[in-house]
């Protein structure tokens, strides 16, 4: 009956006629299940709460294989905790499909959020995470796709080894915004143009190499200062802005000869695309967010900009729908509103979890049957979906034999990949500015890094590049109670890394315990410090260099202070199971900062 069902879909997804309505219940069942995409971060059996399950699902317990086959899931996202080593990856992967096959359903939307940069799932010592997007908006003056291309194309090789298909991938957001604390060095950049041509690089290079894409966040979250994962977001730009900003990666890519397989959802209020209102949870009325409206998946994504691939929401656990929106009604709304897929619509983290999704399951069921859920509009949704894992071979990728994918992956990471890891994150190092304290040549340096793993990342590149350079490190992940630069030596040069935003636990690295994390001062406060200290150094004519490791607007607080800037776009590091530590993005830092060579441009205006 099952294969039956898939056949049937298939066919009809194949078909110019219009399509059959929905109408029995395996109908009903198959096409809600083929809509949702659930993650399995974390389950525990023992009766751990969902508050308090941190255990990871690095292999598929029986509780959620039933999950996916009873609800005929259309696919899955995995995030870092489920992703540990490359065996253990393809044979989740592996576990996930087979459970699939052998129910003989459709083979599942694996997805991931691989963007490179500060957004990368895959463990770094099995993957070449690369520098990020604003890191390749530096690049375009001189390099122009080049390194877009390589990247995305190197992304798109290792995904499709371990099993994925999907990567929620790129983001065209235009960041116009400094405050945008979410987005920042996720964007190409600034410049609407700059960013569609670069996100139509990679949209059509993943693509090539067999992994879809997802384009997002629609219709914009450049210019926004609250992060839709604890809030709802607002942009209230005129519909002209619009038009030449927010839309206008979106309309170009969407256009273009290679079309994104999907586009993401922002859970964002455009009151110039839609003013509606609704009574949130709390009882307030509230703009509608894109995520649930009508007038911007319909209206404007599909008839407005031509969209005909899937719109799939971002993750509807996130606050910006979840405070607003109780698991089932979101889900009804963006289906309502035009979304084909719902990401992570309910948590599913304990066994009792289990038993409230199906209760969540059976009220899509109603609201199919109590008409809140269009039948037709529902078919043309699998429709789509459908034509989607056809195009892509989801089942021939899916049936490679694992010791196969296990063979090919012993050769991670791809030196190669990381040959261009390491000439993208130097030739996006910028120079903000300089008033002539570059190269630098003395002999010793004092460090003043955002953590632990910082200073061990500066250190070890300079210890590799300039042996003959002494250097000291002091960490801000606490601040210090005294004022140790009464006892630098005033001809010793200071190199400032800032992160701005503030990053987090995790890419603190391990190195800082969790008593660090709790002390860790805020961001005005380590602001007021570094203040401070530039003030003195200024005082003394001893040189200063700011490195920009994340965000570059941060550079125009020390303008008047420090004697140079740079920028890296990027602050990864990992310590390697040979207790090295890899980071292209400082070994770029030392050299530039030994050599003056910082070729990037600034994709973004800084005062």
């Amino acid at each position: 009956m099952r294969r039956f069902i898939v056949l049937l879909f298939s066919l009809i997804g194949l078909a110019s006629c219009s399509p059959q309505p929905v109408t029995d219940a395996d109908d009903v069942r198959h096409v809600l299940g083929q809509k949702l995409m659930l993650d399995f971060r974390y389950f525990c059996q023992d009766g751990t709460s969902a508050s308090e399950c941190k255990q990871a699902v690095t292999e598929l317990p029986e509780a959620l294989a039933e999950v996916l086959r009873q609800g005929h899931i259309g696919g899955v996202i995995l995030f870092a905790d489920n992703l540990e080593t490359a065996p253990q990856i393809v044979s989740l992967i592996d576990e996930m499909q087979q459970v699939m096959h052998s129910a003989g359903l459709p083979p599942l939307f694996i997805a991931v959020d691989q963007e490179g940069g500060r957004v990368a799932r895959l463990p770094a010592s099995i993957s070449t995470r690369f520098a990020g997007n604003m890191a390749l908006g530096a690049t375009y003056a001189a390099h122009g796709t080049t390194y877009a291309e390589q990247v995305a194309a190197g992304i798109a090789e290792e995904l499709k080894l371990f099993g994925f298909n999907l990567n929620f991938a790129p983001t065209v957001d235009v960041n116009v915004n400094p405050d945008n604390p979410v987005i920042n060095v996720r964007s190409y950049g600034e410049d609407a143009e700059r960013v569609a041509t670069l996100g139509q690089t990679t949209v059509a290079s993943l693509q090539q190499y067999g992994i879809m894409s997802a384009l997002k966040h629609f219709p914009g979250h450049g210019d926004t200062h609250v992060d839709s994962h604890t809030g709802l977001p607002r942009v209230d730009h005129d519909r002209a802005t619009i038009d030449a900003v927010d839309l206008l990666p979106f309309r170009r890519i969407i256009a273009s000869p290679t079309p994104p397989a999907m586009v993401m959802t922002a859970h964002i209020q455009y009151p110039q695309l839609d003013s509606t209102k609704f009574v949130a949870t709390n009882g307030e009325p509230t703009i509608v967010p894109a995520t649930m409206s009508r007038a911007i998946l319909t209206g404007v994504l599909r008839e407005q900009l031509g969209y005909e691939g899937i719109i799939v929401t971002d993750a509807l656990d996130m606050a910006g729908i979840a405070h607003y929106f109780a698991p089932l009604e979101a889900t009804v709304q963006t289906f309502r509103a035009g979304a084909d897929i719902a990401l992570m619509p309910y948590t599913l983290r304990t066994p009792q979890d289990i038993e409230n999704f199906w209760q969540y399951f059976d009220g899509l069921i109603a609201a199919v049957k109590a008409n809140r859920l269009d039948r037709h509009a529902l078919q043309l949704s699998a429709q789509r979906i459908a034509r989607l894992k056809a195009a892509y071979q989801l089942e021939q990728q899916a049936a490679v034999p694992r010791s196969e994918r296990l063979a090919q992956l012993q050769q991670l990471p791809f030196p190669s990949l990381r040959q261009q890891e390491q000439e993208l994150a130097q030739a996006a190092m910028t120079r903000i500015y300089d008033n002539g304290v570059l190269p630098l040549t003395q002999s010793h340096w004092q460090l003043v890094m955002p953590d632990t793993l910082r200073c061990h990342a500066f250190t070890a590149a300079l210890r590799a590049q300039a042996p003959h350079i002494t250097s000291t490190c002091l960490s801000l992940a606490a601040l210090p109670a005294e004022e140790p630069w009464h006892d630098w030596p005033t001809d010793v040069p200071v190199i400032i890394g800032d992160i701005t935003p503030h990053h987090s636990l995790a890419e603190m690295g391990g190195m800082d315990d969790l008593a660090s994390w709790r002390e860790r001062p805020s961001k005005e406060e380590q602001y007021a410090w570094v203040t401070d200290l530039l003030r003195v150094t200024d005082a003394r004519q001893q040189p200063t260099v700011l490195v920009a490791l994340r965000t570059p607007y941060v550079a125009s607080r020390y303008r008047e202070l420090a004697d140079a800037a740079l920028a890296s776009y990027d602050y990864s590091a990992e310590e390697t199971a040979e207790g090295e530590l890899h980071s292209p993005s400082f070994r770029a830092i030392v050299h530039s900062l030994l050599t003056n060579e910082a070729p990037g441009q600034l994709p973004v205006s800084v005062d």
